[in-house]
Formats: structure tokens, sequence, C-alpha cells
């Protein structure tokens, strides 16, 4: 049908300005029109269907497919105006069903991706907030960036077999090349198979408060990426920490199990008061800073109790439970106050640190002789 449409239209060929040129140039333009007006009315008619389920998969898969859906009009209507006034048509040696295979492999791999993002949003939006575990919250984004790019090697594979490439001959290149590649990226790959690790393992998670051993670095984990773990300091700063680092380093997670921690407090108190008359005072100090502060979880729940005793005080100890680790300066700030306060109204003291020291003369000793240091800020 083809063969005998180009015999029609070639009889009019020399009537137009520019023969077949124009004329297939103004057939390609008409086609692809047609086409995508076509596609178009069935994308719009299919979409307004799917407005009506309950599912939102099928919304994800109409927005997805709506670029690849032009693409194919595009190209249907240059595959055909070729036949129709170009027959022989050739390009570097590959005729015109070679040539758009080829297309058309490049736009069904992009299909392909575009169908598999749809799902993964679709997962992520409807499924993942529904299900208890954050598991797949965390890992989905490293797998969708897999998923593409597998996606696209495999696109790219069946592509060159179209080229005439060795498909066996080119797994084993790539085979050797990958090798090279990994010996001269040991640490960027171990960082990457370090952050798989802390994904599926979870001993940290994106929103966690932790500490990492035998450095400095404390504050909220904001990304765990291919290469390294992004944290904010408590000072709003970020540090970039390589993921082979976390993944070999003692984490401690405030966060976990849960946000809310305990947190203990140590205040010296003159030896000349009573104890209980102390402990009454610091559990007045304790309901003024909850009163205050409203970050004391149960305050009737909390512990004051007398710790030890000290060089110049007796320890005492209040355990209180705050909400989040980020809340222990602004407690332990109001608890200090407080005290000062409270121990005012009721008399008691907290000693300067003191010192006694013997001095001797020959063949006498004199009594000891108590000297007070300065007052230690505390």
């Amino acid at each position: 049908m083809l063969n005998e449409t180009a015999a029609y239209v070639g009889q009019y060929s020399e009537v137009v300005p520019g023969g077949e040129t124009t004329l297939s140039i103004l057939s390609f333009a008409i086609m692809a029109i047609i086409f995508y007006s076509l596609a178009m009315t069935i994308f719009r008619t299919t979409k307004m269907l799917t407005k009506k389920t309950k599912t939102t998969i099928d919304d994800h898969l109409m927005a997805n497919l709506r670029r690849p859906i032009k693409w194919i009009s595009v190209i249907l209507a240059a595959y055909l105006a070729l036949q129709i006034f170009y027959p022989g048509f050739s390009l570097l040696e590959y005729n015109t069903d070679q040539i758009f295979v080829i297309l058309f492999l490049i736009v069904g791999t992009y299909t392909v991706n575009a169908i598999f993002h749809a799902l993964m949003d679709w997962y992520a939006e409807e499924v993942a907030p529904k299900t208890d575990s954050k598991f797949d919250d965390e890992i989905f984004p490293l797998f969708k960036k897999v998923g593409s790019a597998m996606i696209y090697v495999v696109g790219l594979t069946v592509i060159l077999g179209q080229f005439g490439v060795e498909i066996g001959a080119l797994i084993a290149v790539l085979g050797v090349g990958s090798l090279a590649v990994a010996l001269a990226l040991q640490d960027t790959l171990g960082n990457f198979f370090a952050g798989v690790h802390l994904l599926a393992d979870r001993p940290v998670r994106p929103g966690d408060y932790i500490k990492v051993d035998g450095t400095d670095i404390v504050g909220t984990i904001e990304e765990i990426g291919w290469r390294s773990t992004r944290i904010r300091t408590w000072d709003n700063n970020i540090v970039y920490v390589p993921n082979s680092k976390m993944s070999s380093s003692i984490l401690v997670n405030y966060f976990n199990p849960n946000e809310e921690m305990g947190y203990a407090m140590s205040f010296g108190v003159s030896y000349d008061d009573e104890p209980e008359v102390v402990i009454k005072a610091l559990w007045e100090a304790l309901k003024r800073t909850a009163k205050k502060t409203n970050k004391i979880v149960e305050p009737e729940s909390s512990t004051v109790r007398a710790d030890e005793f000290g060089d110049s005080a007796v320890n005492y100890k209040v355990i209180v439970k705050i909400p989040i680790y980020g809340d222990r300066f602004g407690v332990k700030g109001e608890m200090v106050k407080q005290i000062f306060y409270v121990f005012k109204e009721r008399g008691i003291s907290i000693p300067f640190p003191t010192r006694t020291l013997y001095m001797h003369e020959a063949g006498k000793e004199k009594e000891p002789v108590k000297r007070a240091t300065k007052k230690k800020k505390r």
C-alpha cells in the first residue's frame, strides 16, 4: 500500500515547488499532527477515566507516559513519510527500518523507565505511608536510582546489538573495565556499599539525633547519600561523614528506641544542710523548671536523691525525662537558675571548694589552716 501511495503522490511531485522534498515535509507535518492529536485525544479520555478510580497508580502512569507518546507520534510520522517518498533511504549503511527500530528502542527504554518511576512514585505515595516500617521510605530513593540505571544499561545493550556490536565481547570488556574501575575507586565503592548497609540495617535514620564516637560530631541526620551521610550539628553547620566511617564507628542514637530520654544533673550542697531539706528544695526547683520550660516529661516521675560525698559538698542527683536530646541545654540552664532562687529563699548554701593546708615548723606543729579558693562556676 505504501508503494501505491508513493506512485500516486509521485505524479504530483513535479507540480509542487521543491518536488518530493516539499511533499515529504508536508506529509510528515500533517501525519505528525494527526497522530499527535489522536494520541492526545486517547490520552485525555483515559485520564478522565482514571480520575474516577480509587488508586493513584493510573494517574502516575498517565503523567509519566505523556512525553513518550509525543515522541512515538513524531517518529511514526517521520517513518511513514520516508517510506512513502524515499523508500530506499539509508544512513551510514542502515536502511529506514533499521534506523527507526533503533529510534523506537531508545524511546522504548525511556518509556520503560517512565513506567518504573510511575510505579515507584505510586508506591511511595500510596503504599509506603501505610506500612509500619520506615525501611521502604529510606531505601526507596536509592532503589529508584539503581533501577533506572539498570533499565538504561539493558536498553543500551540491546541498541548496541542493533548496531552489530557483539554483546558477549562487550560484556567481557565491561567486566575487565569494571574490575579496573573497582580497584581505582575502592574508597568510593566502599562508601556506597556502606551506605546500602546503613539503609538496610538502619542503626540510624534521617531525623535521628546521633553522636559519632571518637569525634565531636553530634547532630541530626539529614540524609544518607551514596557516598556520605549529611549531619546538621546543634550550631546549624552541616558535616559530611563518609559512609564507611559511619558504618565502622560506634554510633550513639539519642532517638532510639524513641526520642524521649533521661537526663541527669548533679549539684553540690554544703555539708551543713540537712539532706531532707535539700531534697525538698530541689523538688521545688524542679517543679518551677518544668512550669517555666514545659520541657520535662511527667515531672512527678523524676528522681531527686543524694548521690555521693564530694570534697567540699554533698552531691545531689536530679534525673528527669526530656522530649528530645536538644532540650537538655534549656532544662539545665533553667534548673540552675531556679535552684539559686530556691536555695536563697530557704537559706541553703552552695559551698566554696576548700582545701586544708598543714604547715610545719621545727619541733612544732601548727593548727591546720583552711583557705577558700575561688568559687567555681556551675
